[in-house]
């Protein structure tokens, strides 16, 4: 064995911290962190607006962006001008950006995200005027108005600024100034109404389609409600029958199934990280047996001799190995893996380079992601 790399196990430890997790037995999450009800969804909502009352940081007298729909504005309330009638630089066009909750109710306030779309250099001190905000069938679900938020005082638009303060702005802030928000700015005028009670079925959908974890669920909510109760209809969704107990209180009925415990399946997948040099595989991730030579690093994976138990340390009749070899048995398991490459003092680099080749050779059975 090679002991000189033995003092990198310490780095290939702090790349499985999760290791522990695979010590455990069979382990449940409540139903709600793996599935949702049908139709309890988030709708997004987008709309166009005039921001005003800005010193001098607005659009340019030439962008009819914001001139144009501010003297339509005016027109309503009785007054009449023309663009080269309005000076300055106190007002910009916006674009307004909002997220309507499952069951929001009419008088609920939203936060609005501005940005701009002309050549404002910022939004700060400036108010947004009464705007209607859209859903994908143009009809309006809210309006919003009030005082733009969220941008430092003294951050602008890089292009804006000269170089000797623009090298002070830390990066990633140089264009906070042509977006901000408008927090609790929007209010819902219309409501999308799912009217849970009056359903016989319900439909539970799995944030990560798995057969596997569908036919659990099902299997789960016939124990716990009735047999027939439920049904997968495929790996993302699940049906429920309404029970008589629940007619008309649907709303009970959800709130118990989302607070059941259940163990999802998941892919085996490993993860590696080439940068920061991380590795993280699941529990169910195996590999078939394989040798490999890697920088004078040998690694060889056979199914167990009936003269070799597991293999830490062992080696079959007849054959002669090497200091640097360490054996393992098929189908090992990630913890198998990690007290190997531990074993040997394999570094993070190594590990990746190995598994790399170890899918390409077709013995990794896990998706493998590189980032």
């Amino acid at each position: 064995m090679n002991y000189s790399r033995i003092t990198r196990l310490s780095t290939i430890l702090l790349h499985f911290f999760l290791l522990a997790v695979l010590s455990t037995p069979v382990w449940g999450v409540r139903v709600k962190d793996v599935a949702a009800l049908r139709g309890a969804r988030d709708n997004e909502l987008i709309g166009f607006g005039i921001v005003v009352g800005l010193d001098g940081t607005g659009d340019s007298q030439e962008s009819l962006l914001s001139r144009k729909p501010i003297i339509n504005a005016l027109e309503r309330i009785g007054i009449s001008l023309e663009s080269q009638d309005i000076m300055g630089r106190s007002i910009a066009a916006v674009w307004l950006t909002a997220t309507l909750p499952p069951f929001a109710k009419s008088g609920q306030r939203l936060d609005i995200t501005v940005a701009t779309i002309g050549d404002s250099v910022s939004l700060r001190g400036g108010i947004l005027i009464m705007a209607p905000l859209r859903g994908p069938d143009r009809l309006v679900y809210a309006v919003g108005q009030g005082p733009i938020a969220g941008i430092p005082k003294g951050v602008s638009r890089a292009d804006a600024l000269p170089p000797e303060e623009l090298v002070n702005l830390p990066i990633g802030s140089r264009m906070v100034a042509s977006v901000g928000q408008v927090l609790g700015g929007a209010i819902v005028e219309r409501e999308i109404s799912l009217n849970l009670n009056s359903r016989a079925r319900v439909f539970m959908n799995l944030h990560s389609p798995d057969f596997t974890t569908a036919f659990r669920l099902a299997k789960l909510i016939n124990q716990k409600l009735g047999i027939r109760s439920a049904r997968a209809q495929d790996a993302g969704t699940v049906e429920v029958s309404v029970p008589d107990s629940y007619l008309g209180n649907t709303v009970e009925l959800v709130s118990f199934i989302e607070n059941l415990e259940i163990s999802p399946d998941h892919t085996a997948k490993v993860v590696l990280d080439e940068r920061s040099g991380t590795v993280v595989m699941g529990g169910s991730v195996r590999i078939s047996p394989v040798a490999i030579s890697q920088n004078g690093l040998n690694i060889q994976v056979k199914l167990p001799s009936p003269n070799a138990e597991g293999a830490q340390g062992t080696q079959d009749e007849g054959t002669t190995l090497s200091s640097n070899v360490f054996m393992l048995k098929g189908g090992a398991d990630l913890k198998e893996i990690v007290d190997g490459f531990n074993k040997i003092g394999a570094s993070s680099k190594d590990l990746i380079e190995v598994l790399k080749a170890v899918k390409i050779a077709g013995a990794l059975h896990a998706e493998l992601v590189i980032r």
